[in-house]
């Protein structure tokens, strides 16, 4: 919850500064424009929920998790029910 909450933090702030920024642009192209803030203000927003996720341990959450190879090779059929409803 905390990674989509500075996520969108960061999104936010990242676009209204660059709204900001390009505002002070003698520039004309308002739709590159518009998608030039959209795709850079998503890249760091993504790039503050990874940051976010490393120095929290999440990253790290589900490493030694079973793949679904495994899970359906074993025969449990809890596990493969668990799975295929996507509560692994």
């Amino acid at each position: 919850m905390l990674n989509f909450i500075i996520s969108t933090i960061a999104f936010s702030l990242s676009a209204y500064g660059l709204n900001r920024y390009f505002d002070a642009q003698p520039t004309s192209g308002m739709r590159s424009r518009a998608m030039i803030v959209m795709v850079t203000a998503t890249i760091i927003s993504i790039g503050a929920g990874w940051t976010l996720d490393q120095l929290d341990g999440d990253a790290q959450l589900h490493k030694n998790d079973p793949s679904i190879t495994e899970i359906v090779k074993s025969g449990d059929p809890i596990q493969i029910a668990k799975v295929l409803a996507g509560f692994n």
